[in-house]
């Protein structure tokens, strides 16, 4: 007949082995095991090995736990990087229409430059320079947003205009909604269709239009209380021959609308409403103080 001992048994069960063979917890177990009272009855003796064996599958029952529960609290976390798609730089010296490589149609006036890149989880594009009616195709998992240095617009699928001039951005919603922020993210306004957002340093101004599309499309310039700077910045994007200011108060604001086919007709308005010159030579017209 063939007999095993309880030691045997033990040799067997990994787990067993493990806890007997682990010295830190054998020494802890020893120390919880020490008899107090030197007349130890036979009857506890007789239990040590037992004992021994509850505490240490309690403990090792214990450790496995708090291991299972920190590998639950703190879950592996995996992501997908971005698949490049595509990239692209325009720039206009006219006015131009084209579409992006994600479908979306793009209009640029002139002296415009506009960059998209696309991947697989965003779509950003860069006016860096002029003005563009965006008409984005909608993609709900791909938010598209334009970044215009001191401004950011973002949208899932609308229809838009953005003017970047010399000290702010405008954005007129034709379609859809739009949110914009500042550049430091403190202010941040939601748009709809009729609204208009002027952002020019941290702040935005948000006040109603009435069009169905930009006036620049139509052959118009809106000013609308900007400095003379930004007029004559405007008005430089539709003529060859540039406007130069001569010795003209900065602080000078302009209002009006002035057809854009007309730069020299718009210089000399805007001219006679602030007590202006203005002089025509071969390569530019210039406005100066009298």
């Amino acid at each position: 007949m063939v007999t095993s001992s309880k030691h045997d048994d033990e040799k067997k069960d990994p787990l067993k082995q493990a806890i007997w063979q682990d010295a830190a917890l054998t020494e802890a177990l020893q120390k919880l095991d020490t008899p107090v009272n030197v007349a130890v009855s036979t009857h506890k003796k007789t239990n040590t090995h037992a004992n021994f064996w509850l505490w240490g599958s309690a403990l090792a029952a214990s450790v496995i736990m708090a291991v299972i529960g920190v590998a639950q609290l703190n879950p592996e976390v995996t992501t997908t990087p971005a698949t490049f798609i595509a990239s692209q730089q325009f720039t206009a010296t006219s006015a131009t229409e084209i579409t992006l490589s994600d479908g979306s149609d793009v209009a640029l006036n002139t002296q415009t430059n506009l960059q998209f890149h696309e991947n697989s989880k965003t779509r950003q594009a860069t006016l860096s320079k002029g003005e563009a009616y965006f008409a984005v195709k909608r993609d709900e998992q791909r938010p598209f947003t334009i970044d215009t240095g001191n401004a950011t617009v973002s949208v899932l699928g609308t229809a838009f205009n953005i003017d970047k001039t010399l000290s702010e951005t405008t954005i007129d919603v034709f379609h859809g909604k739009v949110a914009v922020n500042t550049r430091d993210n403190s202010q941040r306004e939601e748009l709809i269709k009729g609204q208009r957002a002027r952002v020019k340093g941290n702040n935005i101004v948000v006040t109603t239009f009435k069009a169905e599309q930009p006036d620049w499309q139509l052959g118009w310039l809106d000013l609308e209380n900007v400095t003379i700077n930004d007029a004559i910045f405007q008005l430089n994007r539709y003529t060859d021959k540039p406007l130069i200011l001569s010795n003209v108060d900065a602080s000078l604001r302009v209002s009006g609308r002035f057809k854009t086919a007309d730069v020299l007709g718009a210089a000399s308005l805007i001219a006679q409403l602030n007590q202006l010159e203005v002089n025509q030579f071969d390569d530019s017209i210039v406005l100066s103080a009298p």
